[in-house]
């Protein structure tokens, strides 16, 4: 498995290169863009991120009603990608969606930390985090399987090989990108809420 998974990265070392750095240049704007807010705004986030805590804290948001709006977003973005890596132009879409995973990423860790300073890193820690462990290489591979499809396409190597198998086996793979994704929803919906309460007993 090790050996199979290190000869998978080095065979498309090039394109998780390529993700990697427009999933840190996206955290990176994402953080800066913080500093562009202008205080109505800050102040409205500010808010609604306490209200979303305090239901957080009582337990008026439900782990069931979380996980399937994670499972769905998880088929959506999967799909998204799915159908984006057939299209000739979908690697540059591709790359701008991973850009803007990485910006909301950074922008909500960067508020967080902003707003709440020292609880901020430990709500960022424990409740956004661990579901990011599994979601961001599963957003990884699933672009990274998206792009390869696609230059398979441009430069007819999956036209050689035959378009249904083809087909078949990146519809297959990017379902289990879809399961890795829904898991990380897991996390997100039964455990984080479970890590949020205890940062907030301490503020």
């Amino acid at each position: 498995m090790e050996k199979l998974l290190a000869r998978h990265i080095k065979n498309n070392l090039g394109i998780y290169m390529v993700i990697f750095f427009f999933f840190l240049g996206g955290i990176v704007f994402g953080t800066i863009s913080l500093n562009f807010l202008g205080e109505q705004q800050l102040i409205q986030l500010a808010a609604y991120l306490d209200n979303l805590l305090r239901q957080f804290n009582t337990g008026t948001i439900k782990s069931d009603n979380l996980f399937y709006h994670a499972a769905l977003d998880a088929l959506q973005e999967t799909g998204l990608i799915w159908f984006l890596g057939l299209t000739v132009i979908g690697i540059p879409l591709i790359i701008i969606f991973v850009f803007i995973k990485g910006f909301v990423l950074g922008f909500t860790v960067g508020f967080l930390i902003k707003q709440k300073a020292v609880h901020g890193l430990a709500l960022s820690l424990t409740a956004v985090m661990p579901a990011n462990l599994l979601q961001i290489p599963a957003l990884f591979l699933a672009a990274m399987l998206g792009i390869s499809f696609s230059t398979g396409l441009i430069r007819g190597r999956i036209w050689e090989r035959g378009i249904l198998p083809g087909l078949l086996n990146y519809s297959l793979c990017m379902l289990l990108v879809a399961v890795l994704l829904a898991g990380g929803g897991l996390v997100e919906a039964y455990l984080a809420p479970v890590f949020i309460r205890l940062v907030l007993a301490y503020i």
